[in-house]
């Protein structure tokens, strides 16, 4: 998973993740955003998750949910929630490639204390 962290103009953090993650672009960047508490919360989660003293964490967000277990960590926005219609036209599929996303639980426990450092700068 390749990514980077800058500053938008107005010195806020901002998450930027290639194709595919997208939605971790969104989920760092406005939802977390730089919220220590929640940040050292999920943290704790983490850990929560890795000695199986929990199952599986859900964090729910204003657009965007993000749920973790023991192996995965998957962010997906409310909107896939939504009812579609049933029927499709034929050949046509939803677009959601901005919407979901996920990784391994220690790829985003890297990514995450690295944005934590970032947004404590």
């Amino acid at each position: 998973m390749n990514y980077q962290f800058i500053r938008d103009l107005q010195g806020s953090p901002v998450a930027q993740f290639d194709m595919g993650s997208e939605a971790f672009t969104l989920w760092f960047s406005e939802e977390l955003g730089s919220d220590q508490s929640k940040i050292a919360a999920i943290l704790t989660a983490i850990e929560q998750v890795q000695t199986e003293q929990i199952k599986e964490f859900v964090l729910e967000g204003m657009d965007i949910n993000l749920s973790l277990d023991r192996y995965e960590v998957e962010v997906r926005s409310k909107m896939l929630d939504i009812d579609a219609p049933d029927e499709l036209p034929e050949g046509a599929e939803l677009y959601d490639q901005e919407s979901i996303a996920g990784c391994g639980l220690e790829d985003f426990v890297r990514v995450l204390n690295s944005w934590k450092d970032f947004v404590a700068k």
